[in-house]
């Protein structure tokens, strides 16, 4: 069997393909930007080509949900939604910050996303006693002691690589993005409707 798990949540695209025993088959990783749409099915293409797999062979696919950069996640969906749907299978998803918390390595961690200024989504997760909070939003004037994705400052984390552990399962959900607050287009409709 082999599982694929991409993750455009980020300024990129990462791609991990392992198989039962969660060995890495194949992985991908490039710097997209703004050029995402363009070049994700060409860089799945190679990928899948390379490793003289095509996306009939992949089993069963994952997708990072969020959350992260609106338009790389609707990308990141709606593109292995086509792979799923032409190929009969499920996509399932996973957030960016339960997949955070399974590649920092740490027993307890609090991963963060920032939203926008000093705003960031975040949760707790205790994994040896299986504690973890819910999904909040909060104000942090230092990240200090926050394992941060997708903040924009130029660090990048390979959230793909969760597909490789065991707790990986832990967390899997639906593919629905995941948005913890509203977009630029959302909030200045909403300024507009009521002035």
């Amino acid at each position: 069997m082999k599982y694929m798990l991409a993750d455009t949540s980020g300024k990129g695209l990462y791609v991990t393909v392992c198989d039962e025993n969660r060995v890495p088959f194949s992985s991908v990783f490039l710097t997209l930007e703004n050029s995402l749409s363009e070049k994700m099915l060409w860089a799945l293409d190679n990928l899948l080509y390379g490793s003289g797999l095509t996306p009939q062979d992949i089993d069963n696919y994952y997708v990072v949900k969020g959350p992260g950069s609106f338009t790389g996640i609707r990308v990141g969906v709606a593109t292995l939604l086509g792979f799923c749907m032409a190929c009969g299978k499920q996509l399932q998803g996973i957030s960016s910050l339960d997949a955070a918390a399974i590649v920092s390595g740490k027993q307890k961690v609090t991963t963060a996303v920032k939203l926008r200024g000093k705003l960031y989504g975040y949760r707790r997760y205790d994994f040896e006693n299986n504690v973890f909070s819910e999904y909040m939003t909060g104000k942090f004037e230092s990240t200090d002691g926050l394992f941060v994705v997708n903040s924009g400052d130029g660090n990048t984390v390979n959230l793909s690589e969760a597909l490789l552990s065991e707790r990986f399962g832990m967390f899997v959900s639906d593919y629905a993005p995941m948005y913890m607050r509203p977009s630029e287009a959302e909030i200045n409709f909403d300024k507009k409707r009521i002035a």
